[in-house]
């Protein structure tokens, strides 16, 4: 028996919008992205809400396009968004969240780490009240300098930056459609949905879910991809390292100033002053090293004032699949709401004001 692929009409033939938008950013997925699909129906459809698959391919240069566009083909539900080029996984989550029509989001990874099956255990929670709900991975199963890496982020955001986040957090997660597109509408080009979601004020509940190991493919997280989401989380959410510049600063200085004076009470009491060159070189290297660091950190900052300025925008979309006509924008980025120009307020003029010729000629 083949499922029913049409969508759900409400009352006078109009199409009904989807309770849930699966939404899922792919980058050289081939080997999961038919079986995802495949896991994530029959969940769905025995959940009873009308439900969307929301594909963000990010320039795959494998068979992803190709499958993608044959599973649109076969199921309206699954819609697509592919776009011209890589332009990293942020990116793609926010024409996730521009694009998909749901009330609720529920975001997973395209690696089938994340079973479909315990999405019932996310929307369970949400009943509760909650606006986002995260999925704690429990037996995870990535290997071990992925786990410390993340843990090492969390632990950055809860000690240094103050962004309370659950312990083991992943991107298995049901939002709230308005929180979700409140993230994606801000204006800032470096974002970190995780932080972001915490500083919306959202209410965030946790359910222990299953993960899995990555079923084919290989992770796409290096060392470098890391470093950087561990810079944006840092730069663009707290000016504290600066000022950690200046605390060690303020020590490096006092410790200098009581080296030297211990220099000069041991030369003036005891007659020692032998000083050796090793000493001298081993200062000047730390101290260089010190003020280089201080340096990359300000430069971060001013990097990320720069691609500010910039304004370009964040991706450029070349296909759309299972859209409507009057959803599809502009081939570029969608436009945010907070970029809107903000309409001019009529000034209110008080009675005992004199109104002004032009009004008086109307009346």
């Amino acid at each position: 028996m083949t499922a029913d692929t049409s969508e759900p009409l409400e009352a006078g033939g109009s199409k009904r919008r989807p309770t849930y938008s699966i939404v899922v950013p792919v980058y050289n997925e081939e080997g999961n992205v038919e079986q995802l699909v495949a896991r994530v129906v029959p969940v769905m459809e025995a959940v009873g809400e009308p439900f969307e698959i929301l594909f963000v391919d990010d320039g795959s240069k494998d068979k992803t396009p190709a499958l993608l566009r044959k599973l649109a083909a076969a199921d309206k539900r699954v819609r697509v968004v592919r776009f011209t080029r890589n332009y990293g996984q942020e990116a793609a989550v926010e024409a996730l969240y521009l694009n998909a029509r749901g009330a609720y989001f529920i975001q997973m990874d395209g690696d089938l780490q994340n079973p479909p099956e315990e999405i019932p255990k996310l929307i369970a929670k949400k009943d509760e009240g909650y606006d986002v709900v995260y999925g704690i991975r429990e037996g995870r199963q990535d290997t071990f300098f992925r786990v410390a890496a993340s843990r090492t982020m969390q632990w950055g955001m809860r000690s240094l930056m103050e962004i309370e986040l659950p312990e083991d957090v992943s991107t298995f997660r049901l939002m709230s459609a308005h929180i979700a597109r409140l993230c994606a509408a801000l204006p800032e080009r470096r974002k970190f949905f995780s932080a972001l979601i915490v500083w919306s004020g959202a209410r965030i509940g946790i359910v222990g879910v299953k993960h899995a190991a990555r079923q084919a493919g290989e992770t796409k997280y290096n060392f470098t991809k890391l470093l950087n989401h561990t810079f944006d989380l840092v730069v663009g959410f707290s000016s504290k390292p600066l000022r950690y510049i200046g605390v060690m600063g303020f020590f490096f200085a006092m410790a200098g100033f009581v080296l030297g004076a211990w220099t000069v009470l041991r030369k003036l009491i005891w007659g020692y002053g032998a000083m050796g060159w090793s000493s001298i070189f081993a200062a000047v290297v730390v101290l260089s090293g010190v003020q280089l660091m201080a340096l990359s950190m300000i430069g971060e900052y001013i990097a990320r004032i720069y691609v500010q300025a910039q304004a370009r925008p964040l991706f450029n979309i070349g296909e759309r699949l299972n859209f409507e006509e009057e959803e599809t924008q502009w081939e570029d980025e969608l436009y945010r709401h907070s970029l809107e120009p903000k309409p001019r307020l009529a000034r209110i003029v008080p009675v005992s004001e004199p109104r002004p010729k032009a009004a008086e000629a109307s009346s």
